[in-house]
């Protein structure tokens, strides 16, 4: 799987990701088993995050040398993207020196359309927050089950492609920050006539949270969720004003479920279509966008001639 005549560069410090399009669990066994024993030849940290079919498959499969081998449910891991990035980063940096190597299979299955986009997106994100990392990752998709377009997805988000034969390079791949982008250009609609809103004139935001925690509770929103959803609307609101300028405006309304925050204003006041989603350096002041992005589910940002927006929106 690792051979010299791979596509992918051979720097021991290089991120390998290669997407694996499946039919059967019998496939998974002949591909991930000599993957998983290369790494515990080499002395990796050698994980296994995947549907319990796949665990049972291959923990047979691997016999004894499954002891070696850290098994988590794909369920349990796959609830958040930022979170399960974070997550693989303190798994990533535990293990250092060891390079880890992992069989991953991230959980499409009841997503809305929404959340299908950022779990794609995660998969981009990936080649950016782990490229120097070492990792060795292969991500299993079961073409049985899932939709066409995530399959699609799949070819975008990983440089490597193993269907039927391969690995070989995927002509779809696309950059991390290029797809980014393309899910941000994605037209958001527009907020209902019932939305709620409130300017935001300077970074004394008092008014703001309680405007935000007032209709929450009148949603009846969980204490925790509120909480985390007024947290990350003081700090877009704080960006807004320190890089946008007043006033920026706060709406809030409910969509799907979802209490829904929005935040816009003058100017553009996020950097780049990767902000917030790779692990901040520890020399980097502030919460930040990364902050954001863990205490929502869903961070959705949009810029043009008119200004920056970003929409936050978290279940009720």
């Amino acid at each position: 799987m690792t051979s010299p005549s791979s596509p992918v560069a051979d720097h021991r410090d290089a991120m390998m990701h290669r997407g694996f399009l499946y039919r059967d669990e019998e496939e998974v066994v002949d591909i991930c088993v000599p993957f998983l024993r290369e790494g515990l030849a080499a002395d990796d940290a050698v994980a296994v995050v995947a549907a319990t079919s796949n665990i049972d498959a291959l923990r047979d499969a691997l016999g004894q040398d499954a002891k070696a081998v850290q098994f988590e449910e794909a369920l349990s891991w796959y609830q958040h993207p930022v979170k399960t990035i974070a997550a693989y980063d303190s798994f990533v940096k535990a293990e250092k020196p060891r390079r880890v190597r992992v069989i991953a299979e991230p959980v499409w299955q009841g997503r809305t359309p929404l959340e299908v986009v950022e779990w794609a997106r995660y998969e981009s994100i990936v080649n950016a927050a782990f490229a120097h990392s070492g990792a060795r990752a292969i991500c299993c998709y079961d073409r049985r089950l899932l939709h066409p377009e995530i399959l699609a997805y799949a070819r975008q988000t990983h440089p490597e492609i193993i269907d039927g034969h391969g690995p070989e390079k995927s002509d779809a791949y696309t950059d991390p920050g290029p797809f980014s982008a393309t899910c941000d250009r994605r037209p958001l609609p527009s907020a209902p006539r019932t939305a709620e809103s409130v300017s935001i004139v300077s970074t004394d935001l008092d008014a703001v949270r309680t405007f935000v925690a007032e209709r929450g509770s009148r949603h009846g929103m969980a204490h925790d969720a509120l909480r985390n959803m007024v947290a990350a609307v003081s700090e877009v609101s704080t960006t807004a004003i320190r890089h946008g300028g007043a006033p920026a405006r706060l709406g809030t309304w409910v969509h799907d479920g979802d209490l829904v925050c929005e935040i816009s204003g003058p100017g553009h006041w996020y950097p780049d279509a990767l902000w917030g989603f790779t692990p901040p350096a520890d020399s980097e002041p502030g919460f930040g966008l990364w902050g954001v992005r863990m205490l929502c589910d869903v961070v959705q940002m949009q810029a043009d001639a008119d200004g920056t927006l970003i929409r936050l929106r978290t279940r009720i």
